[in-house]
């Protein structure tokens, strides 16, 4: 599993465009750099992105997020199953966040340790 610490790149607290997320894309194409075989191919693609010293994240953000991620991952029928985890969320999951991962074909659930993970809706939790 490969983390991004946002905070390593964006020293905002509360991020709430999609130009923020948008600067985070450099740090996302080296993970799925480092995490293709020699054939460019992804078995799965379980990506955490770390939210830690964030204060507050908007709707707008994670969606721009995600179009980061899909970017990334080439989503064919039998394609890797995609998964994104935000770790340390300034906030609780909320409708207005689920509805962003319906907007990309994405479930999201809250798990005990207050982390969200966003998988394909007809993936299964890793």
């Amino acid at each position: 599993m490969d983390t991004l610490r946002v905070n390593d790149v964006l020293k905002d607290r509360i991020l709430i465009s999609r130009e923020s997320a948008r600067l985070l894309e450099g740090a996302i194409a080296s993970i799925f750099a480092t995490t293709a075989d020699s054939t460019g191919h992804l078995e799965r693609v379980q990506v955490t992105v770390d939210f830690d010293s964030v204060e507050g994240i908007a709707p707008s953000f994670l969606d721009e997020l995600l179009l980061i991620f899909d970017k990334f991952v080439d989503k064919p029928a039998d394609g890797p199953k995609r998964s994104l985890i935000v770790a340390n969320p300034p906030t609780r999951l909320s409708s207005k966040f689920e509805a962003v991962a319906r907007g990309h074909r994405m479930t999201a659930s809250a798990r005990p340790d207050g982390s969200w993970l966003l998988t394909d809706a007809t993936g299964t939790d890793p």
